[in-house]
């Protein structure tokens, strides 16, 4: 009963390392030594527990010694199998690993003289058939081929742990000693008491079987950590065009792809002989970098391009660093454009630097005669009651303004550019802005024979809060277009509104003109700066190209929009939409009735009079001195003008001055040091007075500078004659003023 059980326990054990080596034959991908060599080593364990099994099945001498011969077949290929297996493994080269795949060979001299009938005896067991043998040659041989091998994979093995620097190695080298410890043990009870007259019992072929499990499981083990050199070589090579770079543990280069070849000038061979300082100039090792990846910059020593590395730490299942890839990236063309993009800048900020100080002086330069110009013409206007020379001084005025209005265009695009521009809401006149805009427009329509509407709800809030400048700006802006480019019909401002929430409206101005239209091809030129659009046709019409540049952008401070329609030839519908807070809801009621009658030209009277109030005037042209004389002269105010600043100190120490108006731009000695002397002399006696600056800088900032240096307020030229008796009506002591008799 005993033999039966022991047979069908062999057979199964040669069931399973059969089945086992199947698997390994079924396996995906294609297959390699070590895989073969695994096959054969199922396929001979389970060959000799096959046969072991048979031998115990037989009762008669002869066919169980058959049964033995055949089966030891299978014991001499499972050795040498085994030993080629630990010797690709452990890694062993040179003449050891030759001693020992050699020496394993030998298995098949000695395989003929070991089952020679005269070294067994056959006889029946109470397990079943057995045998035994004596001291003959072939028994000796087999036992010290045996010993010798068992003995040569301990010492490889022992190579291989003691020279394992990874978790993994150890791991496998331990399985691989396990395997050869079992079948050690299992052959001295077939291989080696046998021979001192033991019944031989089939340890072997257990110890085999028990064996293979055990180095399949390492073979598995090694697939899987196997995730190196050979699964990734195929993907550098044939798949990335940048250099790429594996190096070892060891940090020796083991592979390099084609682009490395192409941007190192060399064969992969001729690569792989460099060490990593021969290829990059390098500060530090950058194997010994913290942290699994890392950027740094080096120039290749090879070709001198510039090249960004990105190295990767490559680790096991166990953290151990498998090796370490290197990725180049070539920098050098970026680099290159990268300088070329700072010299660019570097020549973009210094033109607009250069177009900031012509802005400045254009402002400077060109409102200096401006305000002579105009205030001198203001002045004619003021004092002539001829009517042929209220006329001529009525055309330089409207002359003057647009000239201005030029200017302001370029210095407000300045602001917007540099983003100096500012939206100050402020309560205003809903009733007062479109009464103003109708008047404003209404002459320039009326010169070209145009018509111009304004349809303004009666039911809209009177007043509003926001920024009416820019608003009137906005309108103003558009308005002046469709009267420039329009010959016939007129223009119409339709404004509507709606409520949007609690005290807001959105307001949606539309201008409707008649004019000559825009080619549907022009529309995305149109708010283009200093593009004109149709400039064939409008050559002859006055502008800089920016009005409507401008309003895009105001109504984008405004968080507002604007839209066009248009059809050539016919004319154009600009539209405007903007939220304001509502302030008075009551409603508006009729406004043209009021705004239709234009104001003629009437007699100037001034806002106040202050016989009793000193202004000093402080500017080195004598034009701009008479100017601004003339223009106060009938507030009846003492005006004492000088030239220079240094006259202005020696002045406001004999003197109190009630208010200096003070010009910046001067030789000697300018308006901001004269202004730091006028504060911290204290023989000075206009201390605590009102020092305004009066200035042709009127670009983006200028104001928020002068008011930063100390000065009290700030006035820009052209000098309008109404806002400077604003202003000093501001600054000048109560009791000073007298009513207008």
């Amino acid at each position: 009963m005993s033999a039966v059980i022991l047979s069908y326990i062999l057979f199964a054990m040669a069931i399973v390392t059969g089945l086992t080596g199947i698997r390994v034959i079924a396996g995906k991908g294609k297959k390699r030594r070590v895989d073969y060599t695994i096959i054969s080593i199922c396929i001979c364990s389970s060959w000799w527990s096959f046969f072991w099994a048979m031998l115990f099945a037989q009762t008669d001498e002869k066919v169980a010694w058959l049964m033995r011969t055949i089966g030891m077949l299978g014991v001499f290929a499972f050795l040498i199998s085994v030993t080629y297996i630990v010797v690709f493994w452990s890694g062993i080269e040179g003449v050891c690993k030759k001693c020992m795949i050699g020496f394993s060979l030998l298995g098949f001299v000695i395989y003929p003289f070991n089952v020679r009938r005269k070294e067994s005896t056959f006889y029946m067991t109470d397990f079943g058939m057995s045998y035994e043998f004596g001291s003959e040659l072939g028994n000796n041989l087999y036992s010290i081929y045996c010993v010798a091998i068992i003995v040569s994979l301990i010492l490889a093995l022992a190579y291989m742990r003691k020279n394992s620097i990874r978790r993994r190695e150890k791991v496998l080298s331990f399985e691989l000693l396990t395997c050869t410890a079992v079948v050690a043990l299992g052959s001295v009870l077939d291989t080696i008491m046998p021979m001192f007259g033991f019944t031989a019992f089939p340890g072997s072929t257990l110890a085999q079987s028990i064996g293979t499990l055990v180095l399949f499981e390492a073979y598995t083990y090694y697939n899987k950590s196997q995730i190196t050199l050979s699964n990734i070589s195929k993907f550098i090579y044939y798949s990335v065009d940048e250099p790429i770079l594996l190096f070892d543990e060891k940090e020796k280069l083991c592979i390099v792809n084609n682009g490395t070849a192409v941007f190192l000038g060399k064969t992969p061979e001729e690569c792989c002989e460099l060490e990593i300082r021969d290829i990059f100039e390098l500060e530090q090792n950058i194997f010994k970098l913290e942290g699994d990846k890392n950027h740094i910059e080096a120039r290749c020593v090879l070709n001198q391009r510039i090249c960004g590395l990105a190295i990767d730490k490559i680790y096991d299942e166990f953290r151990d660093i498998m090796g370490y890839i290197i990725i180049v990236h070539d920098l050098t063309e970026r680099i290159q454009t990268m300088h070329q993009l700072e010299e660019e800048k570097l020549k973009a900020d210094k033109a607009n630097q250069a177009k900031s100080r012509f802005l400045a002086n254009m402002s400077h330069e060109i409102r200096t005669p401006i305000n002579a110009v105009m205030g001198m013409n203001e002045i004619v206007l003021r004092e002539s009651s001829e009517p042929d020379t209220v006329e001529c001084a009525r055309n330089i005025q409207d002359a003057s303004k647009t000239l201005l209005a030029l200017i302001n265009d370029i210095l407000d695009f300045s602001k917007i550019e540099s983003g100096m521009m500012e939206v100050i809401e402020e309560a205003y006149s809903v009733r007062n802005l479109f009464a103003n805009l109708y008047t404003e427009c209404r002459i320039k329509t009326e010169d070209k024979g145009l018509y111009l509407n304004f349809e303004i709800p009666e039911d809209m809030p009177t007043i509003l809060c926001g920024d009416e400048v820019r608003i009137r700006q906005v309108l103003l802006n558009i308005l002046s277009n469709a009267s420039k480019y329009t010959k016939k019909g007129g223009i119409t401002l339709s404004v509507k509104w709606r409520s949007v929430g609690e005290k807001q409206i959105e307001l949606e101005a539309s201008v409707i003109d008649t004019g000559i239209g825009i080619k549907q091809e022009n529309m995305d030129k149109l708010f283009g700066a200093f593009d004109r659009v149709d400039e064939e046709r409008v050559h002859a019409i006055e502008g800089t190209g920016l009005g409507l540049s401008i309003v895009q952008r105001l109504m984008e401070l405004m968080h507002g929009g604007i839209t066009v329609e248009s059809e050539y030839g016919k004319g154009s519908v600009f539209t405007v939409t903007f939220r304001q807070r509502v302030i008075n809801p009551s409603p508006l009621g009729a406004l043209m009735a009021e705004a239709g009658t234009e104001k003629k030209h009437e007699k100037y009277v001034p806002s106040f009079q202050a016989p009793d109030a000193k202004v000093l005037v402080v500017d080195d042209n004598k034009v701009n001195l008479t100017v601004i004389r003339g223009l106060l002269k009938k507030t009846g105010m003492q005006i004492t003008c000088v030239e220079t600043g240094k006259e202005c100190l020696e002045l406001t120490k004999k003197e109190m001055y009630h208010i200096i108006l003070l010009d910046h731009m001067m030789p000697e000695m300018d308006g901001i040091e004269t202004l730091v002397r006028l504060k911290t002399d204290e023989s000075n006696l206009c201390q605590q007075s009102a020092i305004i600056a009066l200035t042709a800088n009127a670009i983006a900032g200028m104001r928020d500078m002068y008011l930063e240096k100390g000065f009290t307020d700030y006035i820009s030229k052209p000098i309008d004659g109404i806002g400077l008796e604003k202003i000093l009506k501001q600054y000048l002591p109560r009791e000073l003023m007298k009513a207008i008799e």
